[in-house]
């Protein structure tokens, strides 16, 4: 069983920022709280019989995803290809904080998780990067969107 039941969240990084997809087949970037439509920044997470999770965008019907095998850096993109992912509860249990990481094992010896790509560009984009369990910056907060 997934830590996040399936529904309707908002994903964001500490900084109150959330994980934004502004076209189709667009990448991934983080933007303010409604700084584009309130659905590109709308995530359906949906629970796997394997415990994993897919992450689909509301609005534009596009999957969490990447180009390809898993690379470092490697930028996450929209995608029609459902793409799994692992979540990991970061820090504190009850946080709903966790680290939305490839699954699979190690890729090239280094495990992958979402996180903030090193491009100095913005708005920020998303990419796999290295796993630090210890790093609670890279982790997403799952915020559940209630219907209404």
């Amino acid at each position: 069983m997934a830590p996040v039941p399936s529904g309707t969240y908002g994903i964001d990084k500490p900084n109150e920022q959330l994980l934004s997809l502004p076209g189709v087949k667009e990448l991934l970037l983080l933007l303010p709280p409604h700084g584009g439509k309130v659905e590109a920044q709308s995530w359906e997470v949906e629970e796997l019989d394997n415990g994993n999770v897919l992450l689909r965008n509301q609005r534009h019907r596009s999957y969490a995803g990447y180009y390809g095998d898993p690379e470092e850096n490697s930028e996450v993109v929209g995608s029609s290809e459902p793409r799994e992912w692992e979540l990991r509860p970061a820090g504190d249990p009850d946080a709903s904080r966790f680290h939305v990481v490839v699954p699979g094992g190690p890729v090239g010896g280094t495990e992958l998780a979402l996180d903030l790509s090193l491009l100095d560009i913005a708005p920020q984009r998303i990419a796999l990067r290295p796993l630090d369990v210890r790093d609670e910056q890279q982790a997403w907060g799952f915020l559940i969107h209630l219907p209404g």
